[in-house]
């Protein structure tokens, strides 16, 4: 699963590679750090409205909830995360996937790696974009919404890791489903059929290669300094790349 994302590229560049400008009035934080369970912003493309770029809260509010989206969440729902090969089961998301679907943007996102049942290292994954981590590719990342009151809740498609993020996600075995450049726009075209959408969460994934590395478990603690996202020695001396 993930529950933690990086998005510190500056808004031009963001721009440029989703050839999308961000939405009128929206200012652009950038942030190293972006804690799912906490619920924070995100910043999206949204299938209704797929010319600009905007906020959701991070953490889908299913529609029979929609009278109480704080409430929702405070009741530590967790709908972060949507398991792709089950959107059109699983309640919370079926009614959503149908035609709320968008893009998260993120360049970088952590997942935790178990040595042990009680030790386990956050590492930083990204497909990089030059020769040092501070300059990695945007990715747009499949998710779900729900709409209320002109309010986007968003959820993250996940799907089955590959054999990189199996080593990396070593527990849960799950990855973000990175959208390949070229399948991205049918992610959130109108009409498609639920074929289309199971075969894009089973085969849309980025062909780019990924890389990842330990970062420091401060991450944990709400750290957004761009220290987050460097590499530190690995907490055991086994090396998995």
């Amino acid at each position: 699963m993930c529950y933690k994302g990086s998005l510190a590229a500056e808004q031009r560049r963001i721009e440029d590679r989703v050839s999308r400008n961000f939405k009128k009035k929206i200012q652009y934080l950038p942030s190293h750090n972006i804690n799912a369970f906490a619920n924070p912003n995100v910043y999206i493309i949204a299938q209704d409205d797929a010319n600009v770029i905007k906020e959701g809260v991070w953490g889908l509010v299913p529609e029979w909830k929609n009278n109480d989206p704080q409430d929702f969440l405070s009741g530590k729902q967790y709908t972060n995360n949507a398991r792709g090969e089950d959107l059109y089961e699983t309640r919370s998301f079926k009614n959503h996937v149908i035609n709320e679907r968008c893009w998260i943007i993120f360049d970088g996102f952590f997942e935790p790696h178990y040595y042990s049942s009680k030790s386990q290292q956050p590492y930083f994954c990204y497909i990089p974009d030059g020769n040092s981590v501070l300059n990695r590719q945007i990715l747009t990342v499949a998710g779900i919404y729900s709409k209320i009151k002109n309010n986007y809740y968003v959820s993250l498609v996940t799907t089955e890791a590959n054999d990189f993020f199996a080593e990396v996600h070593n527990k849960q075995k799950r990855m973000p489903l990175v959208l390949d450049t070229h399948l991205r726009e049918e992610w959130i075209s109108k009409n498609q059929s639920k074929s289309v959408i199971l075969n894009l969460v089973k085969n849309g994934f980025t062909n780019e290669e990924f890389h990842a590395h330990p970062v420091s478990d401060l991450l944990y603690k709400g750290s957004n300094e761009e220290s987050t996202i460097l590499p530190i020695e690995q907490f055991k001396s086994n090396s998995l790349f």
